[in-house]
């Protein structure tokens, strides 16, 4: 007698919501980047994002000065580093990411990961470590964390406008001032993340996981 067997479906595990700030919080957004990209979150950033072997990657717009000028019919702003977006980010929040930037050097400003566009500023120390900026200061430098260029950094952000804990690679500080804040009344696009690299064709940014929680 031909007998079926039945193979269990078997469902991802939703993320737990862990929190030191925060008692409880709902998931809005998990990847693992192993499917088509999430236009709500990331917009529709064209053929520089490209998903591939479990991993989200952002490229330069152009690929020479050159072809930038042509496209753009001038010779300045030509952005030719790589800025990437997550936007849609909730007012209070816990955020869990796996990303790198994948560059040749650290130069002022660059690469930077904002915070809210243009407000809070997270980037690197040379030698290792990284800064914290908040919007009009001060600022906060962190060598222990390790935090380097073109290697992974695990971060936690656990949000709420005042005080914000931040943790890269497992170090961990929580900031309580008047300038924590993502508000940038002059964005309309916010409240957002943006990452941005320096000038150079083979710049890189590159997101490995992504969790976002909604506090309640």
């Amino acid at each position: 007698m031909f007998m079926m067997s039945v193979i269990p479906v078997t469902h991802a595990k939703e993320p737990e919501f862990k929190s030191e700030l925060f008692k409880k919080g709902t998931l809005v957004y998990s990847d693992d980047f192993d499917g088509e990209l999430n236009i709500n979150y990331w917009g529709k950033p064209g053929k520089i994002a490209v998903i591939k072997d479990g991993v989200l990657t952002f490229s330069p717009k152009f690929k020479s000065k050159e072809e930038a000028m042509k496209k753009l019919k001038r010779d300045h702003h030509l952005g030719l580093g790589v800025v990437a977006h997550m936007k849609k980010i909730p007012e209070k929040f816990v955020l869990h990411m796996r990303y790198k930037f994948v560059t040749d050097a650290i130069v002022p400003g660059r690469p930077s990961f904002q915070i809210g566009h243009h407000m809070m500023n997270l980037s690197y120390l040379k030698g290792g470590g990284h800064r914290l900026g908040l919007s009009g200061g001060p600022g906060f430098n962190h060598p222990e964390s390790g935090m380097k260029i073109n290697e992974w950094v695990d971060l936690v952000i656990e949000y709420e406008k005042g005080r914000m804990l931040l943790s890269i690679n497992g170090v961990k500080k929580i900031y309580e001032h008047e300038n924590v804040t993502m508000d940038n009344t002059k964005d309309k696009h916010g409240p957002r993340f943006s990452f941005k690299s320096h000038e150079g064709i083979d710049e890189r940014i590159v997101f490995d996981y992504v969790r976002l929680w909604k506090v309640d």
